[in-house]
């Protein structure tokens, strides 16, 4: 180092550098360090072959990239992870960016590569920040991943909820079937759908004969399981898009849509003769068909009349 300025350099560059000697053997004896590399390995590892100072597989690591320079006769520039023995003889692992760069003693033979000179910058605390940055970012990954979950879970919950909520909302508590605010929903829904496409829609007003008498003498509790049962009757006898409500007390109202009078009457006589013989319960049925000045109120009203008369008509054989 006899040029005042690269002994300057050498002495004051903070980052480690090195002169390997090349022997002839194929061997590599550390010949030189700046101050900033004996800071890292001690003053004690100069003209030493590096299995002195390193272990072993670090030391046979780095002489592949020594002998890999000198065959290709060019300067290589590489990321290593090695481990070291520090001045204390404690085993110490780091990263270093590494820079080595072939001479020549153009007097004896140029074409011979007898020294390394090298360069290496530690970046131990840059991958350690790294590092320690992945295992931040795969926990808050994992923290995302179970909150997604979890509120994937929540969202769950709440449309199940919802879900329930609007069945609570729409059915009879007892019967299972539509309340009768539903229903007329519904049976508005259908006689605008029946206007638009043309096609007939008839509703069914029935009510359970001789009800008050079951509650008079068996009690309520009697006549919520005739209703139940009468309720599962009928909806086991209605086609899929047939609708059936709750209308009140022993009442309950279907919707047949694309249904005429005489569909209607025919499915009238079929749930009757099926609710008799499924709950040994009678009903009487009311039927009326969609007019075109029809509101829903009108054409339930109508029905409802043809139920008063088959009620009458009922209490009429009953007495006979």
């Amino acid at each position: 180092m006899g040029h005042p300025l690269i002994r300057e350099l050498w002495n004051h560059f903070p980052e480690n550098m090195f002169l390997i000697r090349v022997e002839e053997d194929g061997h590599f004896t550390l010949e030189a360090a700046n101050p900033a590399q004996v800071d890292t390995i001690g003053r004690e590892c100069l003209g030493q072959p590096l299995p002195a100072f390193l272990p072993a597989a670090t030391a046979e690591a780095i002489y592949a990239r020594y002998r890999e320079c000198v065959a290709r006769n060019k300067p290589m520039r590489y990321q290593e992870h090695a481990a070291f023995f520090d001045e204390h003889g404690n085993e110490q692992y780091g990263y270093w960016l590494t820079l080595i760069v072939p001479l020549h003693n153009a007097a004896d033979d140029p074409q011979r590569v007898t020294h390394l000179f090298g360069i290496s910058q530690n970046v131990t605390e840059l991958h350690q920040a790294r590092d320690e940055l992945e295992r931040h970012n795969q926990v808050l990954e994992a923290r995302v991943e179970q909150r997604t979950a979890e509120l994937q879970h929540a969202n769950r919950e709440l449309r199940l909820l919802n879900g329930q909520l609007e069945e609570m909302a729409t059915r009879d508590f007892l019967t299972g079937c539509y309340n009768r605010r539903h229903i007329e929903t519904l049976g508005q829904r259908e006689i605008e759908r029946a206007w638009r496409y043309g096609t007939p829609l008839s509703v069914l007003m029935i009510d359970l004969d001789a009800f008050k008498q079951v509650n008079d003498t068996q009690g309520h509790e009697a006549g919520d399981t005739a209703l139940k049962r009468v309720a599962a009757s009928l909806q086991s006898a209605l086609r899929a898009n047939d609708l059936l409500g709750r209308f009140g007390g022993d009442e309950f109202l279907i919707l047949l849509p694309e249904s005429s009078s005489e569909d209607a009457l025919a499915t009238a006589e079929r749930l009757q003769q099926q609710t008799l013989e499924l709950t040994a319960i009678s009903i009487s049925v009311g039927i009326a068909t969609l007019r075109r000045d029809d509101s829903l109120e009108s054409l339930a009203a109508r029905a409802d009349q043809q139920l008063l008369a088959a009620k009458r008509e009922y209490h009429r054989e009953a007495s006979d």
